[in-house]
């Protein structure tokens, strides 16, 4: 090698070939001739120079012993050379399976997984033994640790954390406590974390969020990691959540904690100089955490809602504005609701309508939320552009109206459009807490709600006249009926009425029952695994009892087959010449016999009825529909019976009692039979006339005309006898 170092003239004339071993020679000068040797085996070229002393070499331009001229042709045969990839992609994976044997965790990760897939089997027995000796293997240094960062070998801890033996769920816990801050971070050792805060004990739950503190702020600013600080916000105690909150203050509550300050207004309550550093530092961590859009998350929202409130009111305009932006982030819990209203409140004109666009998308969502609908009230009831709030608001809602009046918290938006601030239908409480953005708009509140009203009662009392079945389905729709017919206004309330009342003076009325909750009353959903393995019980039950039945089947056919045997066995003895020439024929063309089993079973219909109807159900029974709901005569219905009650008192107040009266113009002769064997339609007829006497009068009448005297007479019921009263006074 250094008698070729030191031989700065020589040219070397490489030629490099795919999946070769070539030696090629080069201009030599001096007694030898250099050779170098090219391997691309496996995709690693490794060069080799050699020198080759020769006693003759050769002249300038010849070629040396053993050696010849490379050929232009052969590059070209080389070139043409096809590669056989399936050997390359067998050798690229040979090598990588080499390179993770070389790791000293690859025996024992496979040897974990195979005990995996016997443990996460619904079937597997003693699942907590089988997780303990699979902690045995593991027990080695970090090897926890190694395996949840990857997406194969974290589910494999996943599954031990949740099978484990509580004591053996410690100490798997607390390897990876002191690691929990980057875990919540990992893309897959975070669900780790999910199953420590899910299936841990108090305890280990607790050391978990201690080992948090410090890094909050930090972890609230991660998209993985936000989502679990969120469920611990929630499911944590009055004590560590406000540990967790305090992190925003600054610095100085990273690792020190004060019992004393409860909330951001206690940090400078003794120290006002503090105030502005503080509220800087609180400022600096929001900005930071809406810029990456994880403003929606518990923990914010509670911080951001102090934020707000001990901010100077002369700043609040400048502190709200650029957070309007992130309003439908905020409605999920009702810490960010009562925030997001704040921001609405103290908002410019410009800023409102921004907001307003901005969760135009979002309007069915946020109108059926438990708290996003709390906000939604609060902007109808301070926004003075009435005509906006029929455009952005109304008119997108109004083709799910169905929806919104069958959902507990979408009907509250729609009575609070059409009767607002009725304490028939909201708390007083919740009303107070409402009316206090009326400072924040410059219209009157009678004229703001009176206008909204204008708008929107025509558009309802159609939505009732076309589908008024819908809207007396059941108690909790009713009372929304019952109130919104309390607020609308002549020829609306009319139409609403004359449609209403053919639905209730149908015989055939039903409507479905309601829970104490305020639910339809549905079969629960059960818990998935229990499922499963009900439906696994159930599916081997059927498959015995098929069995079974099967069985019995043939041992009736088996027998019939023998008295057929015997019975043959004697017309043969007598017909043995008619056998012959049967025979005879069968020598010609020998037909292809059927089988004994569907021979027996087709023949003369000898399998008995019973198991014939078995069998026939067992293969064309349909799948099970659901349950229907249960259902009631509306008039029967105590709920509905308060409902009707609710329209005939307001109704009472008008001039010419419309429903009353379209109610009796309905009323025909089977009826009135119907009603008056059933005690709450006679209450809902003497409800009618007592304070009516056109009604009165009316109802006379038409008994008259049905001749229904003698069956009011002769009813038992105490609505009757008081129906009976009312009509001969």
């Amino acid at each position: 090698m250094s008698d070729i170092e030191e031989k700065e003239n020589e040219n070397l004339t490489l030629n490099v070939f795919m999946n070769s071993e070539l030696v090629y020679n080069s201009q030599t000068t001096g007694g030898g001739v250099v050779t170098v040797s090219v391997d691309h085996i496996n995709g690693s070229p490794d060069i080799q120079v050699n020198m080759v002393e020769v006693d003759n070499p050769p002249a300038a331009g010849e070629t040396g012993p053993g050696l010849s001229r490379p050929n232009p042709s052969d590059n070209r045969k080389m070139a043409h050379t096809k590669t056989d990839w399936n050997q390359f992609k067998q050798d690229r994976r040979q090598l990588r399976l080499e390179r993770k044997r070389r790791r000293g965790s690859y025996d024992i990760c496979l040897k974990v997984k195979q005990m995996y897939e016997v443990l996460r089997c619904r079937n597997a027995t003693h699942k907590h033994i089988l997780v303990e000796k699979m902690y045995t293997i593991l027990d080695i240094d970090d090897m926890i640790l190694k395996m949840i960062v990857a997406h194969d070998s974290s589910r494999v801890v996943q599954c031990m954390l949740k099978y484990a033996a509580p004591d053996l769920r410690e100490k798997i816990s607390s390897k990876l406590i002191p690691k929990a801050a980057e875990l919540c971070q990992s893309k897959y050792a975070h669900f780790c974390i999910n199953r420590m805060l899910k299936y841990g004990s108090p305890s280990t739950k607790k050391s978990l969020v201690k080992a948090l503190y410090g890094n909050v702020v930090r972890l609230c600013g991660h998209k993985i990691a936000s989502k679990i600080m969120d469920y611990i916000y929630l499911n944590g105690n009055s004590k560590e959540r406000r540990y967790l909150r305090q992190e925003f203050y600054g610095d100085l509550y990273k690792l020190a904690k004060d019992d004393k300050v409860k909330c951001l207004k206690d940090t400078f309550e003794n120290s006002p100089n503090m105030k502005a550093s503080i509220i800087g530092a609180v400022k600096a961590n929001l900005e930071h955490i809406a810029n990456k859009e994880l403003l929606d998350n518990s923990l914010v929202h509670a911080v951001l809602l102090e934020y707000i409130q001990v901010t100077d009111e002369e700043k609040l305009e400048e502190t709200v504005t650029p957070l309007a932006a992130y309003i439908p982030y905020m409605l999920s819990t009702k810490d960010g609701t009562e925030a997001a209203i704040l921001c609405f409140y103290y908002s410019t004109s410009k800023t409102r309508r921004a907001v307003i666009k901005k969760i135009k998308e979002h309007l069915l969502k946020i109108s059926m939320h438990e708290h996003g609908h709390t906000f939604l009230i609060a902007l109808l009831n301070a926004l003075d552009d009435t005509k906006a709030i029929k455009k952005s608001i109304f008119d997108p809602l109004y083709g799910d109206l169905k929806t919104l009046v069958s959902n507990n918290y979408g009907r509250r938006v729609v009575q609070w459009m059409v009767a607002p601030g009725d304490t028939s239908c909201f708390h007083p409480g919740f009303i107070e807490t409402i009316e206090l953005g009326l400072k924040f708009g410059k219209k009157d509140k009678a004229t703001r709600r009176q206008e909204i009203l204008d708008q929107v009662e025509a558009p309802i009392s159609l939505a009732m006249a076309e589908s008024p079945a819908f809207w007396l389905s059941n108690n909790h729709i009713g009372l929304v009926t019952a109130n919104i017919l309390k607020h609308l206004t002549g020829e609306h309330y009319e139409k609403a009425v004359t449609a209403l009342a053919q639905v209730i003076a149908d015989v055939n009325w039903r409507i479905a029952e309601v829970s104490d909750e305020g639910e339809l009353m549905k079969k629960k959903p059960q818990d998935v695994e229990t499922y499963i393995s009900n439906t696994i019980e159930e599916r081997k039950n059927k498959n015995k009892n098929k069995n079974k039945l099967k069985s019995a089947a043939l041992a009736l056919i088996t027998s019939d087959e023998e008295a057929d045997a015997e019975d043959k066995k004697k017309e043969n003895v007598k017909d043995k010449e008619n056998d012959k020439e049967e025979e005879g024929d069968e020598e010609e063309g020998t037909p292809a016999k059927k089988p004994k089993k569907a021979e027996t079973l087709d023949a003369d219909n000898e399998t008995p009825d019973a198991v014939k109807e078995t069998l026939t159900v067992e293969e064309e029974t349909p799948a099970k529909e659901e349950e229907a709901v249960p259902s009631i005569n509306g008039i029967e219905d105590a709920g509905m019976h308060h409902v009707i009650k609710k329209i005939i008192r307001s109704d009472l107040k008008r001039e010419s009692t419309p429903f009353g009266n379209q109610l009796f113009n309905h009323l025909n002769t089977d009826v009135l039979k119907f009603w008056l064997g059933i005690n709450r339609a006679c209450f809902i007829l003497v409800k009618l006339v007592e304070n009516s006497p056109d009604l009165l009068n009316k109802c006379r009448i038409l008994f008259k005309e049905e001749n229904l005297s003698q069956i009011v007479e002769d009813a038992q019921s105490p609505g009757a006898k008081l129906l009976l009263e009312k009509l001969k006074e």
